[in-house]
């Protein structure tokens, strides 16, 4: 009896000092509200719609002291509709983030598993949804320049420290297929680097860049390339943001060159993007923007306004609306992606679709 109420005693005490030098952290996203669709099949449309602020998704990140500077990490996220409760990022558990590694203030990050690339890590921030808009402003609902965000399976990648204000990270998806080292369909092999520069300790510098590159090899790697039924798809980024006292101008450059399977040429899309946002409170944030996606089939205008009040540090309620006008061959407007990656609104009967949303968000 006084064996196993020592040996109890023992474990308590190196469980304790275990959680001292360790943490694990829940965190999430829950967003939702009440969207209004000027024109879906002919029809206007009203509906519970979360995640169109932001996916919503919950999390657990961990981190261990291992001495001399060096900490293991790992993060698992899950993406959700709040309407359904169901998953979403293709049902997976742990669609959004899934990976573990080591890291040090000094040479930076290394990790493997399941995670984004250095379009969504770097330049995505810069967009008019991360500004100030509704996830129905990315670009078409394919996601055909990434800046929705989709994570890459079975990555290695690394991310420096900031030297100087730059950051630099490169990532190697692997296809883990036989035979098939160059990617292969449903597996395919990703390439994808990024820097970034923020200015620190410098105020009269309010600014900050961005570039990311990201290569697909495989058909049905991305939304994209099954939309386009494209083999190869590579997209190069650029962004910046310029602070002006309450006011602030951001802007953002997509170049994709979708290669199809069969026939036909390359499929190009350039996207240009530019946002105002004002601040007239630490509690209220307005933006107004625009995008033009120009594809060799078609154009499409989108703008977008928004309204953010925040109640707390942690909830904010907000309203929305973007419009879209498809033209020069496009067809029909309706490429609003929803719940990033998840779903789409359906297409409007003409060349015109416009969206409007009232909801709330909070965060943990």
């Amino acid at each position: 009896m006084k064996r196993l109420t020592a040996v109890g005693a023992m474990t308590l005490a190196m469980t304790g000092a275990a959680h001292a030098q360790s943490s694990v952290t829940l965190y999430g996203i829950i967003s939702t509200g009440i969207t209004y669709i000027s024109n879906q099949g002919g029809s206007s449309n009203v509906k519970l719609d979360s995640g169109i602020n932001q996916a919503s998704r919950f999390g657990l990140r961990g981190v261990e002291d291992l001495g001399g500077g060096l900490r293991a990490v790992f993060t698992l996220e899950n993406g959700f509709d709040l309407s359904s409760g169901k998953l979403t990022n293709g049902g997976a558990l742990f669609g959004r983030r899934a990976y573990v590694g080591l890291s040090s203030d000094r040479f930076g990050t290394l990790t493997a598993g399941h995670d984004y690339d250095f379009i969504y890590d770097f330049v995505t921030m810069y967009t008019n949804v991360a500004q100030f808009a509704p996830s129905y402003s990315f670009h078409l609902a394919y996601d055909i320049d990434r800046l929705a965000g989709e994570p890459v399976n079975n990555a290695i990648k690394y991310k420096s420290p900031t030297l100087g204000g730059f950051t630099i990270g490169a990532m190697y998806g692997f296809s883990n297929v036989a035979g098939a080292f160059a990617g292969a369909p449903g597996n395919p092999r990703v390439y994808s680097a990024g820097i970034s520069y923020a200015p620190t300790g410098n105020p009269t510098l309010p600014f900050s860049l961005a570039a990311a590159y990201t290569k697909t090899d495989g058909a049905n790697g991305t939304l994209a390339q099954i939309a386009l039924n494209a083999k190869s798809i590579e997209t190069a980024a650029l962004a910046g943001r310029v602070q002006f006292g309450g006011a602030a101008v951001n802007a953002v450059y997509t170049y994709t060159n979708a290669t199809p399977t069969l026939g036909g040429g390359a499929l190009l899309t350039h996207v240009f993007e530019g946002g105002l946002t004002y601040q007239f409170s630490p509690f209220l944030n307005t933006g107004i923007g625009y995008a033009y996606v120009d594809q060799r089939n078609g154009k499409f205008h989108i703008g977008s306004a928004g309204v953010d009040y925040r109640l707390s540090k942690r909830t904010d309620v907000y309203l929305f609306g973007t419009y879209q006008h498809a033209f020069a061959g496009a067809g029909k407007a309706g490429n609003f992606l929803v719940v990033t990656p998840a779903t789409t609104v359906g297409y409007s009967s003409n060349s015109n679709q416009a969206a409007v949303q009232l909801g709330i968000r909070h965060l943990f």
